[in-house]
């Protein structure tokens, strides 16, 4: 699957590995090509640019219609976006030029809280680090390229364990924070979709 992004922002690298999403990491292709794979909302994808900047995905068009486009953001016009703040005031233009590459990620709540969660006090490589162990052992298991990877809990599975059950993830202080969110979310106490 082919894709153009209709403004014309976006950089793999900058978007995927800036620190919002944990779970994509670089792969090589056949003729050396550059990508990125990985896993949001259960689900595997390769993706990677081409020479004319349009994104080339591993995926049907009714996947990328019904995960990717949103998770990508392309509903979005970061261009015009990025025009509107950088008028505002000049430590805003400057931020907005830094990365201009990168697309917020509509991720699943549930996972972008758990990921808050462990990002406190953390560096990105130790928190890539305990979400492949979090999803690793309490995760839904799915083959991808030949290849096991595993689903992000749900907050029900993940309501239902102790913080001790989590210290193989070796997240210290962080595990009593991510039971008590799962079980408030499991339990409706909190509706991350009418937080969104």
């Amino acid at each position: 699957m082919r894709f153009t992004p209709p403004d014309g922002v976006l950089n793999l690298a900058q978007t995927l590995d800036c620190g919002q999403s944990f779970r994509f990491y670089p792969v090589t292709l056949e003729n050396n090509i550059p990508a990125w794979r990985g896993v949001a909302f259960s689900r595997g994808l390769t993706v990677y640019q081409d020479e004319n900047n349009d994104l080339v995905l591993e995926c049907t068009e009714q996947e990328f219609r019904d995960i990717w486009f949103d998770y990508f953001d392309f509903n979005t016009d970061y261009k015009k976006s990025r025009e509107v703040l950088s008028a505002l005031h000049p430590a805003l233009k400057e931020a907005a030029e830094f990365a201009g590459g990168i697309r917020i990620l509509k991720q699943e709540p549930f996972e972008a809280l758990c990921s808050f969660i462990i990002s406190q006090n953390n560096n990105i490589p130790r928190i890539k680090g305990i979400i492949e162990r979090l999803c690793l052992h309490f995760g839904e298991p799915f083959l991808y390229h030949n290849e096991t990877h595993y689903a992000f809990p749900t907050s029900k599975k993940l309501a239902s364990y102790t913080p001790e059950d989590l210290a193989p993830l070796r997240a210290g202080f962080r595990a009593k924070y991510l039971i008590d969110a799962a079980k408030r979310i499991a339990s409706g106490e909190i509706d991350l979709e009418a937080v969104r």
